[in-house]
């Protein structure tokens, strides 16, 4: 069943857009997203401008995000949304470029469970990305859009997602 676009607001002064906890049943996840002018921000620490903030994504493996997970990332950085898969292996956090995306267009994220890897689609774009955990079962969390690291959002910043099921 598909979906509507839904607004993810990250309100200024905060770090998630969403408490909400959803099961996810099935081996990754596909949607859409769409940034508006409210992607583009400066932090009050420069250093922290380079921080890849979180899209959508899943946890892994009965485990934490924070141990065993896969989602995509984002920060605004050199004029450009900048794209990433960022995956916890077993507590150790990977990330890789994955393109840029444009203000105003939606665009397609994938990410699959294969075996010992993911495999995430960003555009014409696929990386794979070893898992840290191996399991054949599990219990999986949907992540929602996170703004940070250190800082919080520093204006509200609206984030469009489909999530195809």
């Amino acid at each position: 069943m598909e979906m509507a676009y839904k607004l993810y607001q990250i309100n200024k002064g905060e770090h998630q857009s969403s408490r909400k906890i959803m099961a996810l049943q099935a081996s990754g996840v596909s949607f859409n997203a769409r940034f508006d002018e409210s992607a583009i921000y400066q932090t009050v620490s420069q250093e922290n401008q380079y921080d890849i903030n979180k899209l959508m994504g899943f946890s892994d493996c009965n485990s934490m995000h924070h141990e065993n997970s896969a989602r995509f990332g984002w920060r605004w950085a050199e004029d450009q949304l900048q794209i990433f898969a960022y995956v916890y292996q077993n507590g150790q956090r990977t990330t890789e470029f994955m393109g840029t995306a444009n203000i105003g267009i939606g665009d397609h994220y994938q990410i699959v469970i294969e075996d010992d890897h993911y495999t995430f689609s960003f555009g014409e774009t696929i990386k794979k990305i070893k898992r840290g955990a191996q399991c054949n079962t599990g219990l999986y969390y949907m992540l929602f859009p996170y703004f940070g690291g250190n800082e919080t959002a520093p204006h509200d910043i609206n984030i469009m997602v489909k999530i195809n099921w």
